[in-house]
């Protein structure tokens, strides 16, 4: 009776092993459609205390051109020191510019984009610094680019 136990005991087990079959999916890769460059650039490096425009280019890649998926962007503008936001934003459609008729060797456009943030009225001499997230909707999910920024530029309010 022992040797029957210990037989069907075995047996199971054999069968449980040989059954638990797992498969090990190789990673996703995902296909990039979209990348922006890490900084924006600005026209100029002082705005005015008194109110003012802040230019901005952006600019970046993408493998479409037709407009059907919009890029987003949300710029942002604050202060350097004690992080008060001065400006929000938000664009659905980014209106952008591509620099070149045909795809480079990856399949890329080049895009670029110029955004008149405005600044209201600060104390002057206020450090700015403006940030900017920026979006690609590709077959009903999203793709996010690289957070841009002109940190790297001081602004300062004059």
């Amino acid at each position: 009776m022992k040797k029957l136990v210990l037989f069907l005991t075995l047996a199971a087990g054999v069968v449980v092993i040989a059954c638990n079959k797992q498969t090990i999916l190789p990673p996703v890769t995902q296909t990039i459609y979209f990348t922006v460059g890490k900084n924006m650039s600005h026209a100029k490096d002082t705005v005015s205390s008194k109110g003012d425009t802040l230019w901005l280019t952006a600019s970046g890649t993408i493998r479409d051109t037709s407009g059907t998926f919009p890029i987003t962007a949300n710029f942002k503008t604050a202060d350097s020191v004690n992080k008060t936001p001065y400006a929000i934003l938000n664009f659905k459609k980014l209106p952008v510019t591509f620099t070149n008729a045909a795809p480079d060797a990856n399949g890329f456009y080049k895009w670029s984009s110029t955004i008149g943030l405005p600044v209201p009225a600060v104390t002057a001499k206020t450090r700015f610094y403006t940030t900017a997230t920026f979006g690609f909707g590709n077959y009903g999910s999203a793709q996010m680019g690289n957070i841009a920024s002109t940190d790297r530029w001081t602004i300062y309010a004059k």
